[in-house]
């Protein structure tokens, strides 16, 4: 079996899409989960169903993810490889990840993009949660380390 290149595919394969993603580290800095998305409650007042309407940065950010190559739709089987159960299995495994963990980090990604289509609190839980903004800080800064080496 080849061996991947790692630097080779962050600095040519995924770079523009990792650089056009990472305009937004300082809007997930600066949002937590509550601030991407607030409850309609109907024009007419309170309504019995109620759903989330999302922040326009946070609609534009995830359209604009979902069309990358960083996009899995495999992305449950990334977790399973990885044994990840947990939210706390989750959070480490993007803490501690290295060049080599780049296809784990894409479907933790894929997962919470691709799955906000359909399960609105995904969207937000991924900025709850830090999610979002620590993938785009990891993918940003091995893109970086693999452009120096």
């Amino acid at each position: 079996m080849d061996e991947v290149n790692y630097s080779e595919l962050l600095t040519q394969y995924y770079a523009d899409d990792i650089d056009a993603l990472s305009k937004y580290i300082s809007y997930f800095e600066a949002k937590g989960g509550k601030d991407v998305a607030s409850d309609y409650d109907g024009k007419q007042g309170k309504s019995d169903i109620r759903f989330p309407v999302f922040d326009p940065t946070l609609l534009r950010f995830a359209d604009e993810a979902s069309k990358t190559k960083l996009m899995d739709t495999n992305y449950m089987y990334g977790y399973r490889s990885a044994h990840i159960s947990t939210v706390k299995q989750e959070s480490d495994a993007i803490s501690h990840a290295l060049p080599k963990d780049l296809d784990l980090l894409r479907a933790i990604l894929s997962r919470y993009v691709l799955e906000g289509r359909y399960k609105a609190p995904r969207w937000i839980e991924g900025a709850e949660r830090k999610v979002f903004l620590n993938i785009l800080i990891k993918l940003r800064d091995m893109k970086n380390a693999a452009i120096v080496h």
